[in-house]
């Protein structure tokens, strides 16, 4: 009887410390392992104790958990300042356990109407829904969708809070009569919301519809009601890149779902700020194809278009493996500058050539390159969240520790000639 007061004091002593400590309650994660929910209850040398709703004391390595764990264990855990930049930029995305054993197929079909072509399997994980039509499997993708949005969790503070319960709705259409069916129910779709602009939103999507491999689209309120999903859906034709579907990190799933968890994260971006969000998306999702992928599917141009320029006749643009190579080399001749106030002065795809979809590239590459960099970079993806808005280049420039946007510049471009841009 004795020993067993023992135990049971033993354990709430253990128990109030956790709690003394002001520790929370969260999801940890460690590029190792399985998430984990649990409180911190001490921390001892490299190594983060803690304890789970079981009372299970698990011991994780603070250099192996995520960016968000480790700012953390600096604000209550003690822990030097230093611990936020001492872990490798490793490939958080790569680096996940196998998530296809949580993976649940949906009895009841996802109808959109009474076509045959308008109604989906399901799959269910723990942040999307994959839908299907065909003979497409969505195993594939789902995997990359989830290692996709755990890679965001791992860096980014708030991303999992922000994110909450909710699911993002994925389609995957094999068969172009399908696609096209789809095509036609969301002009409808469209045609029912408010607005008289409305009618030429419809008109146009749907004259592109084809034209594009994957679309964005409005859901209907009472879907994302039902299912608790996001307002907007991504759309994929799978056509004659069907491979890309059939593996972890295809190369056009891994870019278009990459700016589409980064895009959902960052929020809106006020019409009169533009400037910089597009070339920070499609940097990024390039950024994330190639290096998971290990190339590029995904064109935004029309190469012939630009059948004079020299990363077309370097074969750059057609192969990301080479557009490294290719950059650097016209940044070494002079031929391309890096330029802050030109970058975040993009705003439409139609604006951009070979070179500045490679220093879009580039510029993602070097955002993230260091763990110093890729916790500047968080900070600056914070900061568009609370403004709305990119920071112009000095505001840019400081966030990483500059003090002017040219400084920031030349350090830009002694990466891109350097041999850690690949």
């Amino acid at each position: 009887m004795q020993l067993r007061l023992l135990a049971i004091t033993a354990l709430l002593s253990v128990w109030s410390y956790s709690v003394s400590i002001g520790a929370e309650e969260r999801v940890w994660t460690s590029r190792k392992g399985a998430d984990v929910t649990a409180q911190l209850l001490r921390v001892e040398g490299g190594e983060a104790i803690l304890i789970t709703p079981l009372l299970k004391t698990v011991t994780l390595e603070i250099e192996d958990l995520s960016l968000v764990d480790r700012l953390y264990l600096v604000e209550y855990g003690g822990v030097d300042p230093s611990a936020v930049t001492k872990s490798e930029v490793g490939v958080p995305e790569k680096d996940a356990r196998d998530m296809s054993k949580t993976f649940e197929r949906v009895k009841e079909k996802f109808v959109l109407g009474t076509d045959d072509d308008l109604q989906y399997d399901m799959l269910k994980t723990e942040h999307f829904y994959v839908i299907t039509q065909g003979k497409i499997r969505p195993m594939d993708v789902a995997e990359v969708a989830e290692r996709l949005w755990r890679g965001m969790a791992f860096q980014h503070v708030n991303f999992r809070e922000d994110w909450g319960g909710r699911r993002k709705l994925i389609f995957l259409v094999e068969d172009k009569k399908a696609y096209a069916k789809l095509g036609d129910w969301y002009k409808a779709h469209l045609l029912t919301l408010d607005g008289e602009h409305m009618r030429d939103v419809a008109v146009r999507a749907r004259m592109l519809w084809e034209e594009s491999s994957s679309q964005t689209i409005y859901m209907p309120d009472q879907i994302v009601a039902k299912l608790n999903i996001f307002g907007t859906a991504k759309a994929f034709q799978i056509g004659d890149i069907k491979n890309s579907y059939t593996e972890v990190f295809g190369a056009f799933p891994t870019h278009s779902l990459s700016g589409t968890l980064l895009s959902e994260f960052i929020g809106g971006i006020a019409d009169y700020a533009e400037d910089g969000a597009m070339a920070l998306r499609i940097g990024h999702a390039y950024y994330k194809e190639i290096k998971l992928a290990g190339h590029t599917e995904t064109s935004l141009l029309d190469a012939e278009v630009y059948d004079q320029d020299e990363i077309v006749k370097a074969k750059g643009f057609d192969d990301g493996t080479k557009w490294a190579k290719t950059l650097r080399e016209l940044v070494r001749k002079g031929k391309v500058e890096p330029s802050l106030e030109k970058l975040l002065g993009w705003q439409e795809v139609k604006d951009l050539t070979p070179e500045s979809i490679v220093l879009c590239y580039s510029f993602a590459y070097y955002l993230q390159s260091t763990p110093e960099r890729l916790n500047s970079f968080a900070n600056m993806i914070r900061r568009v969240q609370y403004d709305g808005a990119m920071p112009v280049p000095l505001e840019l420039a400081k966030l990483y520790g500059f003090k002017t946007s040219k400084e920031f510049e030349t350090d830009w471009t002694e990466f891109i000639k350097s041999q850690d841009f690949k």
